[in-house]
């Protein structure tokens, strides 16, 4: 009876399956430490006893807490990344552009409780890292559905990358205030940011209204 002993190729494909999957469970791990306890307050043992792996294996991934934390936050920006391809391209109008683009964020935020527990827990951090080249990928993204809105005649020839950049902010800053608040209006924040991108404070609802 012949024993098969695995290939040189097969031993190396499963030692790649076992860092990918050590590399997934760090990260998850790491994601749900620091919603639940923040940044400031979470440490290296936090995230590594939450999976099954040795304390000296997170090293072999990653740096330090803050290099686990930014690859958290990008691994969410690849996400929303996906989730916006579709309906700013689709956009007929100025106004749908806008609400594609303030709703997807603002849903992406909400839905998750986790992500929305580790916005609510790491504003200062995630804002720290909003210059980093690789977050920065999901700002080029947008300059470019603007610039390609923009051709198609669905917004103004305005500056594409002055009006990214006031659009992220106000998401961003708007989404900080609506997750601050019990209970969440998610329909009032995308309704206001996006009149607010439309016809600046003239067209902002009066509060109660």
């Amino acid at each position: 009876m012949t024993v098969r002993t695995a290939t040189s190729g097969e031993r190396a494909g499963r030692r790649e399956q076992n860092k990918a999957e050590n590399r997934a469970a760090l990260l998850k791990a790491a994601r749900t430490v620091f919603a639940e306890i923040g940044y400031g307050a979470a440490g290296v043992r936090d995230i590594v006893r939450r999976t099954d792996l040795a304390s000296g294996t997170f090293y072999n991934y990653f740096n330090d807490k803050a290099d686990i934390f930014e690859a958290v936050v990008r691994e969410m920006s690849v996400e929303l990344m996906r989730r916006h391809r579709g309906g700013r391209a689709k956009a007929r109008t100025a106004e749908e552009f806008f609400r594609a683009h303030i709703s997807t964020y603002i849903t992406f935020v909400v839905n998750d409780p986790e992500i929305l527990a580790f916005g609510r827990n790491n504003v200062t951090p995630i804002r720290a890292l909003m210059e980093k080249p690789d977050i920065q990928t999901m700002a080029r993204q947008l300059i470019e559905d603007l610039s390609a809105a923009i051709e198609r005649g669905v917004l103004p020839d305005v500056d594409p990358q002055y009006l990214a950049a006031t659009l992220s902010g106000v998401v961003f800053e708007i989404s900080v205030a609506m997750v601050s608040r019990d209970p969440i209006d998610t329909e009032g924040a995308i309704d206001f940011a996006t009149r607010l991108m439309m016809g600046g404070i003239a067209n902002l609802p009066k509060k109660g209204s």
